[in-house]
């Protein structure tokens, strides 16, 4: 009798490797761990050796499980391609494990979600936001995620890279912060206190190679991965905050913060969707393409509904 496979036990042993455990696999797959071990015995019950190492603790594969995961991911995406191509938008049932950094998050993501939904009603979306850009680009390499939205960069030769927009980025202050100038050369910003995300963030990275360009040593600097802590931190008055104009902004019209012009100007922050060139088909290329569509990184999603964007987005 020839042996038969199905979509459950492929994507069964896919999660496993990807999460880790068959508990964290349950998770991912909306099943119980019990139902996830059921299927990788039935899929293992056709080979004639294990397919994972059982004197191992945690869920290890074999050499013969990692041929036979090479081909089950082969197979699945095969199968996302034939839905992608054929099925109809409206019925086509599947999942997205989305990551994107913070600032997409506070500005776009709502209208993306519900572009999203409009155009694919079925599929589960799995959303991690925040972290470093360097952190999701690690879990889209290991096939933790399907798609990120993050800042670019050009050590992700590895990668395919789509862009959406450009943030410029500015520096704020505190109204009450011992600045008596709003025009500052960029040499007069290294007898400051500057808040910014850290080096190893592509927000940091763009500040700190400027600065390093136009001869600049900050006497100190505050790291923070968060653009609304920066935000806060900048409105107590501990420093000068790099941060892009959607999130300074409301802190602005509130009077919390005040824009400092600084020359010469920094430049922008490219932002691009990721995808791993072994698991890109139609499907996510169109959900790239609605993330083109509606991405905004001048407005911040409470202010939506006026959308009055403040500068900082480029085409």
């Amino acid at each position: 009798m020839a042996r038969q496979f199905t979509f459950l036990q492929l994507e069964a042993l896919v999660a496993i490797a990807d999460m880790g455990s068959f508990e964290a696999a349950g998770r991912k797959l909306g099943s119980v761990q019990s139902g996830v071990s059921r299927h990788v015995r039935e899929l293992e019950s056709q080979f004639p050796r294990p397919l994972f190492d059982r004197a191992s603790r945690s869920a290890r594969l074999t050499v013969d499980g990692l041929e036979v995961l090479s081909q089950a991911r082969t197979i699945l995406q095969q199968r996302d391609v034939l839905l992608s191509q054929y099925a109809s938008e409206k019925v086509l049932r599947r999942s997205l494990r989305l990551g994107m950094t913070e600032l997409a998050a506070l500005t776009w993501l709502p209208a993306f979600i519900d572009a999203l939904r409009s155009t694919y009603p079925l599929v589960d979306v799995e959303l991690e936001v925040g972290g470093v850009a360097a952190d999701l680009y690690e879990k889209l390499r290991l096939a933790r995620l399907d798609l990120a939205i993050l800042p670019d960069t050009p050590r992700w030769t590895d990668m395919l890279r789509f862009p959406l927009a450009t943030v410029r980025n500015g520096w704020y202050c505190s109204p009450a912060f011992k600045l008596k100038r709003r025009r500052l050369a960029v040499s007069e910003l290294g007898q400051l206190t500057l808040l910014s995300q850290a080096a190893d963030s592509a927000a940091g990275h763009v500040m700190s190679t400027w600065l390093e360009r136009n001869g600049v040593q900050p006497r100190n600097i505050m790291t923070c991965n968060s653009f609304s802590a920066l935000g806060g931190m900048a409105s107590a008055g501990l420093g000068v905050a790099c941060l892009p104009n959607a999130i300074a902004g409301e802190l602005v019209t509130l009077g919390r913060l005040r824009e400092i012009h600084v020359t010469p100007v920094m430049p922008p922050v490219r932002y691009v969707a990721v995808a791993r060139h072994d698991a890109l088909t139609p499907f996510h290329r169109r959900v790239i393409a609605l993330a083109r569509a509606t991405c905004d990184y001048g407005t911040r999603y409470q202010d939506a509904d006026a959308r009055e964007p403040l500068g900082t987005q480029e085409r």
